[in-house]
């Protein structure tokens, strides 16, 4: 069994400009790093077996805030990236909204095939661990979906992440 706790970054300008992040590196404002330093704080306690983080900045940087000073290993993975937005990327959600999704876009369904392929790369490689891993809000639902075995229908009713926030799950 793995135990998971699975976490989102701390909050960036990005977040706080209501701008679709997608996959740029985005930026922690002074709350957001102190989010993190927070969120280490509490899980100082945990005995970590390694840190799994998206290779994006916002969550490497939580990520090295939540470890501290503590010898856990880190590494980045691809499949904890946030969703792919297209050309909406860097846009604000009210520019976005005037028009239709774009078709560049990482589909709800190609996300959901993500958030599977890290759960079964965590039971490849870390079975009997107890694993940090630091995504995006987007992704991170459908992690706890994939884990839940819920269809791609029920996404919606996973509660989003709020910054810093983290949930323990067993796998």
């Amino acid at each position: 069994m793995i135990t998971l706790y699975l976490a989102r970054h701390g909050q960036t300008e990005e977040n706080n400009a209501h701008i679709f992040q997608g996959h740029l590196p985005g930026k922690l404002t002074q709350e957001g790093i102190a989010q993190a330093i927070k969120l280490g704080q509490e899980l100082q306690t945990v005995p970590f077996d390694r840190i799994v983080h998206s290779d994006l900045e916002r969550a490497r940087l939580s990520a090295e805030l939540i470890r501290g000073d503590r010898a856990i290993p880190t590494c980045p993975s691809i499949l904890l990236r946030e969703i792919d937005w297209g050309s909406w990327t860097g846009q604000t959600i009210s520019e976005a909204k005037r028009t239709a999704r774009p078709t560049d876009a990482e589909s709800e369904e190609m996300l959901y095939e993500r958030a599977k392929r890290f759960v079964a790369f965590l039971k490849k490689n870390f079975d009997g661990e107890t694993i940090l891993a630091v995504g995006h809000g987007m992704i991170n639902r459908r992690i706890v979906a994939a884990i839940q075995g819920l269809p791609p229908n029920e996404l919606r009713t996973i509660p989003r992440f709020e910054n810093c926030e983290y949930r323990i799950l067993n796998l």
